[in-house]
């Protein structure tokens, strides 16, 4: 699993595991994985004190973690739901002083605002990747898979503002979210050979904006 390799990373963090609210690892959908540092306020000369955890993850080529204070957490969810609910419903603790991802509360209209501007971002930017470059297929893979991965996290938010419970697998959410807005939601994670792929994949983010816009909460 992808998620062993951070078993190290306490250790790494030894000279600041007192000023450690919370270190936890947080699996995607995308199968993604990242550190998650909270502390309580920033340790004293953060960009020095913090270099064997950047050596750390360079040595193991891992995503560069996310670091927070409590503050930046609670004064956030506002503005980053979707990232936040996305950390919160899929994440294992290696360190938890106080775990302050467990029980964070959103309000649905900030999640469907993100929502909508999410869809519509991605829309935009992987028509004009897909402009760019649409006759060699990988390219066009790599673009699609790049555009999921950061279109996942509206499925939870599509179920989180319907009261229903994030599930653990990509399968179960594209199928319950699917289910909530009658719409086939397959081209999120059927394979990319080519353009005709990609296509329904634009106009599922279609489907999808058109019914995030009305959405009444």
């Amino acid at each position: 699993m992808k998620t062993k390799v951070y078993e190290d990373l306490p250790h790494v963090l030894k000279d600041v595991q007192d000023q450690l609210l919370q270190l936890a690892v947080h699996t995607a959908y995308s199968k993604d994985v990242r550190a998650v540092l909270i502390f309580e306020d920033d340790p004293p000369n953060i960009f020095e004190t913090l270099q064997p955890l950047v050596q750390f993850v360079r040595k193991k080529r891992l995503i560069p973690p996310w670091i927070f204070t409590r503050k930046f957490v609670e004064e956030s969810l506002d503005a980053y739901p979707l990232e936040f609910l996305d950390i919160c419903t899929a994440y294992s603790n290696l360190i938890c002083n106080s775990d302050i991802l467990k029980g964070l509360k959103f309000d649905k209209t900030d999640l469907r605002l993100q929502m909508e501007r999410e869809l519509r971002g991605k829309w935009l930017l992987t028509r004009q990747a897909l402009l760019d470059n649409p006759y060699k297929p990988a390219s066009v893979r790599n673009t699609i898979v790049i555009s999921r991965a950061a279109v996942y996290p509206v499925l939870k938010g599509l179920l989180h503002v319907h009261d229903q419970a994030v599930p653990n697998t990509l399968e179960e959410a594209i199928q319950q979210a699917g289910e909530i807005c009658k719409i086939d939601l397959s081209p999120l994670s059927e394979l990319i050979a080519g353009m005709p792929q990609a296509t329904r994949y634009l106009d599922t983010l279609k489907k999808l904006i058109h019914f995030v816009q009305r959405l009444t909460l």
